[in-house]
């Protein structure tokens, strides 16, 4: 059959899956064919039924077949079977043999394959990366229609020369990763972002490709191309097939296998410390100029040694030219977190930024070089000099420092001859007395045992076996009862002496 042709044939597909159920069932009576299923298998039976007329040269009944489903989808067929209109990868056909495939594919001034049907208004470019640089294009940019209620799939054919497949099995820098951008109108003027449908599964020879194709949410710009080298045979001549299926699409997008090669984050710090830094001079100068703005108020800042992204100590420190802030980020640390979502943000201050924008500050590394290794933070002074919180604690001196005392661990010391009073209600009073001697003793000893602050009373003497033991708590009889005008010696008839009050 002529390309053309088998354009056309594709081209009748692709509208079969546009159809509604009542239009697949009009076509499928028509047929002669069941009604009777789900959307996917009525647009399979019309499939076949197509590839089989076509197939086996009945043409009169595929151009009537063809016809009728042009009529009921209500659009007028195309004006010449040698200009079809673009096509994406077909996912219910059979696979053509590599004659066939290369029938479809005319190169291009640069030596890269493109797709003959043009479903890609011009050259795809995506932007650059650090990690990764495109090498060449190993596939033609197939389209993705948008399917908003159902699921479409295409498909990839990629086929490895010898010298491909002898570098990729040579070279561990180069891999074989799958690409794909949404339509913006304007992919052929602009770079575009990395983005896969939010529905999406991708296989490579039938295994299905573990990888991250969606991304940061809402943030565009945040996904990684798929790494499929592992999943292919890296053999001259052999036809590797590369099938993704999505679904729920708005909009198109497109998707090409690309031969690149990746940047290891070493070689990428290595980089940065042997470029340009942000010199010690610069930053003292920046710091005077600050201190000397009269509408600013300088003090001193406590500026952390560890990564505000792993929390581990500083290597190589490292912050954006376009930043104010004295606060580095480890290097290494920031370019693993951009390889696995390249977000390209700040992480103290949140400005955008990028790898060419990154520099070493060499005040921070001096710091870092002078420091022993648990020294988490220094304390900066205005005019630029830093000192250890450890520095700042021996530079107050002895006998300077008072550390914070607890109110329960107070100890209260009474002069001699002034007993503590303490309110008591009058039915412990009473029960008090009924009690015997020790029975108040054990009370006290528990009682004194529960109180969070003890009284040490040093007015009494454990060398005076004689005088027996005052209770405590026995002066709170004369705050309820005072006693009468008279002498109280004269009418007092207790087994304990009288407490004395007032001062000495």
């Amino acid at each position: 059959m002529a390309s053309g042709q088998t354009s056309e044939l594709q081209s009748v597909i692709a509208l079969v899956k546009t159809l509604t159920n009542a239009q697949l069932k009009d076509i499928l009576r028509d047929e002669g064919l069941a009604v009777s299923g789900l959307k996917a298998a009525l647009q399979v039976r019309i499939i076949n039924a197509l590839e089989g007329h076509f197939q086996a040269g009945r043409l009169g009944r595929y151009d009537s077949l063809r016809k009728f489903i042009y009529a009921t989808a209500h659009r007028s067929m195309p004006p010449s079977p040698s200009i079809p209109p673009p096509v994406p990868g077909n996912y219910y056909q059979q696979i053509p043999t590599t004659h066939s495939v290369q029938s479809h594919h005319r190169q291009s001034p640069l030596g890269m394959p493109v797709a003959s049907h043009g479903s890609v208004p011009g050259p795809l470019i995506f932007k650059d990366s650090p990690f990764y640089r495109i090498i060449r294009q190993l596939t033609p940019t197939i389209e993705c229609k948008a399917r908003e209620h159902t699921r479409d799939s295409v498909e990839l054919k990629i086929h490895l020369d010898a010298d491909v497949a002898s570098r990729l099995l040579a070279e561990p820098k180069l891999r074989v990763m799958i690409f794909c951008a949404a339509d913006s109108g304007l992919n052929q003027f602009t770079k575009s972002d990395i983005a896969f449908p939010h529905q999406v599964e991708l296989k490579a020879n039938l295994d299905e490709v573990k990888a991250n194709l969606r991304g940061l949410k809402n943030k565009p710009g945040t996904t990684r191309p798929a790494d499929i080298t592992n999943y292919i045979r890296k053999k001259a001549g052999y036809t590797n097939h590369v099938v993704m299926t999505y679904a729920l699409t708005q909009k198109r997008f497109f998707i090409v296998a690309n031969l690149v090669e990746c940047t290891a984050i070493e070689e990428l710090v290595d980089k940065l410390k042997r470029r340009k830094t942000i010199t010690r001079e610069q930053v003292l100068q920046e710091m005077k100029s600050k201190a000397e703005d009269a509408d600013i108020v300088a003090t001193s800042t406590v500026m952390s040694l560890k990564c505000p992204l792993s929390t581990r100590r500083i290597e190589v420190p490292c912050r954006s030219v376009l930043c104010t802030h004295n606060q580095c980020f480890d290097a290494s640390s920031f370019l693993q977190l951009q390889e696995q979502a390249p977000t390209w943000s700040c992480p103290v201050c949140a400005k955008a930024t990028s790898y060419e924008s990154l520099n070493v500050d060499q005040y921070v590394d001096d710091i870092l070089r002078s420091t022993p290794l648990d020294v988490e933070q220094v304390i900066i002074e205005p005019n630029g000099q830093w000192s250890t919180p450890k520095d700042e604690a021996v530079a107050t001196g002895p006998g300077t420092f008072t550390p914070a005392t607890d109110d329960d661990e107070l100890v209260e010391i009474r002069e001699p001859g002034v007993t503590p009073v303490k309110q008591e209600n009058l039915s412990s009073l009473d029960l008090w007395r009924q009690t015997p001697a020790t029975s108040r003793e054990q009370s006290s000893a528990w009682s004194s045992s529960k109180r969070p602050a003890p009284v040490i009373d040093l007015t009494g003497s454990d060398d005076d076996d004689d005088s027996p033991i005052r209770p405590p708590k026995r002066q709170a009889v004369h705050l309820h009862r005072p006693l009468p005008k008279q002498d109280p010696r004269s009418s007092y008839t207790g087994g304990y002496p009288l407490p004395t009050f007032g001062s000495e």
